[in-house]
């Protein structure tokens, strides 16, 4: 648009009222086309951006109002950018609100089983299980952010790592890690974590069977895991071969590698001191942040 306003019909030669467009008052009517086209799209940048030069302006009536459109279209993206971001940032009671709305579609969805499920209802205790741990999962399902604010792949590099930096959730996450993390690439840090979601396990239950493949990175957030070489090891020995603490992590070099696991991984059901004391009072669940297969096999391609 604004290089066909620029090459509308030049003035004649002695005619005093005309004004001449841009392409004939900057002298580009004798340069090759694709100069045009390389300043004309370089013009409508510098004014959507609202940077603004100075260098070359428009002089007739139609390029002043076009111009004006521009730069009334450049504030209005900017702005609706920006108020996103914000939004991302403001953590506290826009996140406490879209969990409450997560929420409710979790009621509408028991009450559309319960309905065809009819003279039977879900049970409270089961009822209130399910909310639990759904309302755990979102609290803790960092691709949120992308899936509710879909501006955060428009944003630059330097905002991304601002974001991850300075919103609370995702900087202790990265802290708690901080020794899988510190020889990471940045942008493979901040495509990492804002794409993880969260599992909540039962004590006591498999978590990556033996000879299985693997499917997810398993970061471990809350809770204890066991490793054990094989299956018949789990049910003949009282010990695993080894204890995965909390901020530990595990499936990473069989995704890498295309490989199945050589080992049982499981969630703890009895700490060490209560098995001795013969204590049968059961842990608290696991909570584990994952990546998927997919996911870490594509930002290891981007970031090597």
């Amino acid at each position: 648009m604004w290089l066909y306003l620029g090459q509308k019909i030049p003035c004649d030669q002695g005619e005093t009222d005309c004004t001449q467009s841009w392409v004939y008052a900057n002298d580009f009517f004798d340069k090759p086309k694709h100069t045009q086209y390389i300043f004309a799209f370089y013009w409508i940048f510098e004014v959507i951006t609202t940077v603004g030069y100075g260098d070359y302006t428009g002089a007739t009536s139609d390029e002043y109002i076009f111009s004006i459109a521009l730069e009334f279209l450049g504030l209005t993206f900017f702005s609706f950018l920006m108020g996103s971001i914000n939004g991302i940032f403001n953590t506290s009671d826009n996140f406490d609100d879209l969990i409450e709305e997560k929420l409710d579609s979790l009621d509408m969805w028991i009450k559309k089983i319960e309905k065809s499920n009819k003279p039977f209802h879900i049970q409270p205790t089961l009822y209130n299980d399910i909310r639990k741990y759904v309302e755990q999962a979102f609290l803790y399902d960092f691709n949120l952010v992308i899936e509710e604010f879909p501006f955060y792949q428009q944003i630059t590099p330097k905002m991304q790592t601002d974001l991850i930096q300075n919103t609370r959730v995702f900087k202790e996450f990265e802290r708690s890690f901080n020794h899988f993390f510190e020889e990471c690439e940045r942008g493979f840090t901040n495509e990492m974590i804002i794409n993880m979601f969260c599992r909540i396990q039962n004590p006591g239950r498999t978590v990556i069977p033996y000879k299985s493949n693997v499917k997810e990175m398993w970061f471990i957030r809350q809770g204890l895991v066991e490793v054990y070489n094989n299956e018949n090891d789990e049910i003949v020995k009282d010990k695993p071969i080894l204890y995965l603490p909390k901020y530990s992590y595990f499936g990473d070099y069989q995704i890498l590698y295309n490989l199945k696991s050589n080992l049982v991984f499981k969630t703890l059901a009895h700490s060490p001191e209560d098995k001795k004391n013969g204590s049968t009072e059961t842990l608290p669940d696991i909570i584990f942040m994952c990546c998927s297969n997919e996911h870490l096999n594509d930002f290891c391609d981007l970031f090597p």
